[in-house]
């Protein structure tokens, strides 16, 4: 028994089998932080440019279902976007922004409708616009670190929400 007590085999396995969830649960996590960024980046990188060509454009604003198509081609790595996108486009009062802070409507697959949001309506010359843009993603590791703990929906998805804003340029 003695022996038995001082012995130094498997050792390290003992410190391996504890360590090694810890780590993988880190990396997990750090890896589904990471994707969520680079999400985030290339959603509102397609919001930007979207509504810069909005802003300078002399034409009509685009329809709800071309602004969709609009944002979904821009932006890089995003699979079945067009269907898992809402976007709210409206214009704001100059004296009062405090509507400008209410929570914001992701889709709802549950919904029998396809209607568009209430809340696209393409603004004036001069007007102080809002583009707030709602993705759903499924998390990578739903079941731990970041992926268990992030907000979801009753199909396991995440929201990410991009805001931008712009003042349509007057035509001359």
């Amino acid at each position: 028994m003695r022996r038995f007590g001082q012995a130094q085999d498997g050792a390290v396995t003992v410190e391996f089998v504890i360590l090694l969830p810890l780590l993988l649960y880190v990396f997990m996590m750090g890896f589904e932080l990471g994707l969520l960024n680079v999400r985030h980046l290339f959603l509102h990188r397609a919001t930007d440019l979207v509504a810069r060509d909005i802003q300078i454009s002399t034409k009509t604003p685009p329809t709800y279902d071309e602004l969709k198509q609009q944002i979904c081609d821009r932006a890089l790595f995003q699979q079945d976007c067009v269907d898992s996108i809402r976007i709210e486009m409206r214009a704001l009062p100059l004296a009062d922004w405090a509507d400008a802070t209410r929570t914001v409507a992701c889709v709802d697959r549950e919904e029998s409708d396809s209607e568009p949001t209430q809340n696209y309506q393409p603004g004036q010359q001069n007007d102080l616009m809002l583009i707030r843009v709602c993705r759903l993603f499924k998390p990578i590791f739903p079941g731990s670190g970041l992926g268990h703990r992030l907000p979801k929906n009753s199909e396991e998805e995440y929201g990410l929400v991009v805001f931008s804003g712009f003042v349509s340029e007057p035509v001359s």
